[in-house]
């Protein structure tokens, strides 16, 4: 039987105990050593009598902070700890690690952080993010738990290219080549004329584009949702905008004190439905509205979103809006044209706050017309007929739907700095390590 009881740090009682963690600070004084040793779960300081303990005290005064070491001895009330009001005396000291001098810290750029992520990721606020992406996550598999949707997982290489064909990473398979996968998108598609009907895949996708902005990775992970017998993208923004609210309504009552604390961010939970913009009023708003004229039928910019985002905010007092019905021209082979007006389209991007964190639309089943509007992208069908156009030649329902940048969400919802901070390990143009 065990004469001490392993305990994570914050459930110790006073007794004997046994914890493990790293040496976060050490004080040495006159008479007393005290060290501050902390797990995932709090801290505890570890009061050392230098007289009564000397060897025990040699130890401690040996070792580096961020050194890992076990501790066994007696919990006390002492009301003088700030942490908790209790303190650990020890009997005994086991040195698991002892770690050299660490090469960063707080105040280290960002990109030299990164260099050294497994040491920057100790620190408590940047762990907590991703306690909060696995919170984020929780919300919404319980949302599509209740809407009924069946999850897969897709390849992450494929024959060709999922959306132009463009911005790819090529890769050895054996004897040919592959790529790896820009979006699951054919692949939802496929569980769709499979009779899935609601369908959800958690995937990593990269894209090979050579940007170097605060919302931009070159590998990341996307959130992917296609539904089945919807009438127009109306549909697919209604479920999305019902999905944003039941996860950061999930979230914040979960975390909100933590995320005050942690972030200093008040969590709103967006009243529905979200403002819905069509790109034609859109160009209307950006002249009249904000003195920010662009031609009509031409993408927007990085200035013009965030005018948009502006004058949302103020007159609708909400941090997320759609946009709707894009040019054609600007949107990919899949995404199902209008009726009365085919150089628009049934598709839409969903902005938070001045970042577009979601791609969606209708998307065009009717193999001879998606074969047309292939050719129209300047590729031959003929490629995409086995990996692609085939799956809607024995029957498939209409249906839409949409991508969600999870790390895009994360970085906005905790009002970060850059997407480098939300991803476990950052993939960029010019970062493949660690």
């Amino acid at each position: 039987m065990r004469e001490y009881t392993k305990t994570k740090i914050k459930d110790v009682q006073i007794g004997k105990s046994e914890v493990w963690g790293w040496i976060e600070k050490v004080r040495d004084q006159k008479s007393m050593v005290f060290v501050v040793i902390k797990d995932r779960t709090g801290k505890i300081q570890v009061t050392i009598d230098k007289e009564q303990q000397s060897e025990i005290a040699e130890v401690f005064l040996g070792l580096t902070t961020d050194s890992y070491v076990t501790v066994r001895g007696e919990v006390v009330e002492s009301p003088y700890v700030k942490l908790g009001g209790k303190e650990l005396l020890p009997r005994e000291v086991i040195v698991q690690s002892r770690a050299e001098i660490s090469p960063i810290d707080g105040k280290s750029a960002i990109d030299q952080r990164l260099d050294y992520r497994y040491i920057d990721l100790r620190d408590e606020k940047k762990r907590a993010i991703f306690e909060v992406q696995t919170v984020i996550m929780d919300g919404v598999r319980e949302f599509i738990r209740q809407e009924d949707f069946i999850e897969v997982h897709s390849p992450i290489m494929t024959s060709g290219g999922s959306e132009s064909g463009a911005n790819v990473f090529e890769v050895k398979y054996f004897d040919q080549k592959a790529y790896l996968i820009q979006s699951p998108q054919f692949y939802k598609q496929m569980a769709i004329a499979s009779g899935f009907e609601k369908v959800f895949i958690c995937t990593p996708v990269a894209r090979a584009e050579k940007s170097f902005t605060k919302k931009h990775a070159t590998e990341f992970i996307s959130l992917d949702f296609e539904i089945a017998d919807v009438e127009s993208e109306e549909d697919v923004m209604a479920f999305e905008e019902r999905l944003i609210h039941h996860t950061i309504k999930y979230l914040k009552e979960r975390m909100d004190e933590k995320i005050k604390a942690d972030f200093g961010v008040e969590l709103k939970v967006p009243s529905l439905p979200f403002p819905r913009l069509t790109m034609k009023e859109v160009y209307k708003i950006l002249e009249e509205e904000c003195d920010y004229p662009i031609d009509e039928g031409t993408d927007l910019d990085t200035e013009s979103e965030k005018l948009l985002a502006e004058y949302v905010e103020k007159t609708y007092g909400c941090d997320f809006f759609f946009i709707h019905k894009y040019p054609s021209e600007f949107r990919p082979f899949y995404t199902m044209k209008e009726d009365d007006d085919p150089t628009y389209s049934k598709s839409y991007d969903l902005y938070f706050k001045d970042i577009e964190i979601t791609s969606g639309a209708q998307r065009e089943h009717r193999p001879d017309i998606l074969a047309s509007q292939i050719a129209e992208k300047g590729i031959d069908p003929k490629l995409m007929e086995k990996s692609y156009i085939d799956f809607f030649k024995f029957g498939c329902p209409p249906h839409g739907g949409f991508a969600i940048g999870f790390e895009r969400l994360t970085m906005l919802l905790l009002d970060l700095p850059t997407i480098k901070e939300v991803q476990f390990v950052f993939r960029g143009p010019d970062r493949l390590r660690p």
